[in-house]
Order: C-alpha cells, then sequence, then structure tokens
C-alpha cells in the first residue's frame, strides 16, 4: 500500500505535479514495478552480460521512464544526447559499467537507511531531473522515474528514488542486505537477522536467472 509518510526534511509538497497517469496505471504500481526493477539489477546482474543488460534497459526500465518522455529534457529545452548503443561497447567495459553502478548503487541504498541521507538523496534526484512527481486517476500521488539520465547508475538510482519518495518508511524499517549472498530485499525479519531467508532457512539454493523480456530487434 502507497505510505503518505513525507521523506524526513524534505518537503515534497512543494513540488508540482507534473503529469496524470494514464487511465489503469497507478502510482502505487508505478512505485512497486520500479522496486522490482531495481531490485532485478542488484540481485541479478552480476550474472548480466551485452544481451541482459539491454533487455533490462529495454523493457523493465523503459517500460518505467516511457510516462514522462516529453518531460526529459535540458534546461535548454533540448534533448540530452543520446547515450552510446549497447552493441558499439566492448564487452568488457559492460563488466565494468555494471559493476560500478552496482557499487554506486548500493552505497546510496545505505543513505536511505538514515532519514537525514534519504532526504539529500531525495533531493539530489529530484534537482538532477531524474524522478518526477505525478498522480494516477484515482488522485494518488507518487513518482516517476524520468528518462533523463543516462549513466547506468543513475537509471537504477532513479527508480530506487521514485520507490524512496513514495514509502521511505519502507527503507527505514524493510530495506535488508543478507551477509551472506548480498542479496537486497524488503523484509523486516531479514533485516532484523542481517541474512535472508534461505539463508536463515540452513537450506540455501542459488537462485534461477529471472526471464526478461526478448531483446528486441538491433539491440
Amino acid at each position: 500500500m502507497m505510505s503518505t509518510m513525507p521523506v524526513e526534511g524534505f518537503d515534497n509538497s512543494n513540488v508540482d505535479t507534473i503529469l496524470t497517469l494514464p487511465e489503469q496505471t497507478g502510482s502505487t504500481a508505478i512505485a512497486d514495478g520500479c522496486r522490482a526493477s531495481a531490485l532485478a539489477f542488484l540481485n541479478e546482474s552480476s550474472r548480466w552480460g551485452k544481451a541482459e543488460l539491454a533487455m533490462w534497459l529495454m523493457g523493465p526500465y523503459g517500460q518505467l521512464t516511457q510516462y514522462v518522455s516529453q518531460y526529459s529534457r535540458r534546461r535548454s529545452g533540448e534533448f540530452a544526447k543520446q547515450a552510446p548503443l549497447l552493441r558499439e561497447i566492448d564487452a568488457r567495459m559492460v563488466d565494468r559499467v555494471i559493476k560500478s553502478a552496482y557499487e554506486e548503487v548500493m552505497a546510496a541504498l545505505e543513505r536511505t537507511c538514515d532519514p537525514e541521507g534519504g532526504a539529500s538523496f531525495a533531493f539530489t534526484m529530484l534537482a538532477a531531473g531524474f524522478v518526477a512527481r505525478c498522480e494516477d486517476r484515482g488522485h494518488v500521488a507518487g513518482w516517476v522515474p524520468t528518462s533523463d539520465a543516462r549513466r547506468l547508475a543513475d537509471r537504477v538510482l532513479s527508480l530506487i528514488a521514485a520507490d524512496y519518495l513514495a514509502r521511505p518508511a519502507d527503507y527505514d524499517s524493510e530495506l535488508a542486505v543478507c551477509g551472506t549472498c548480498k542479496t537486497v530485499e524488503f523484509d523486516a525479519v531479514s533485516r532484523a537477522r542481517g541474512i535472508c531467508h534461505r539463508h536463515g532457512s540452513g537450506m540455501f539454493v542459488p537462485g534461477q536467472r529471472s526471464t526478461k523480456p526478448y531483446l528486441p530487434e538491433g539491440a
């Protein structure tokens, strides 16, 4: 359920609502999608190559940023320079980009557990234009990631920011990182124990590779 709790130290009531979501698209569903897509990157990207990253960018991430494509302009009024296509990047570079993005996102997640750090994170993402305020047809306010981010780390962080701004209390009480396998999840029990349920049960089974959308032609 969407939280109405404000981010401590961050007055989001002064942020303009820039768009109304399409019919049958709820603010809560957007937050859920952002969280799921961010967790997919954090928990699965160590096994990704160029194809898997491309499918994530054009699938889950692309679907979530489609709502504000017209909003994603530089303040000069010009569209941001298009990022290079993945097919133009060496596979070893993709590995380095994924690893670097993962480390940066994990560091940012740690800051969201502190109210002051979380407010600073939210302000930074909003000021950069990576997240925008929205409202669904039921007049439920929420947040959506924009397509302004060019770096992979910022793209993942925009998903986290949209979810965090919608329900910051989850990050304070449920965000957990397993001390054994580094799985990231939202579970109060795992947070208290410091390990995920798979390791806590003593029966760890490696997770299967998730099924992602097919790779679009030309990716």
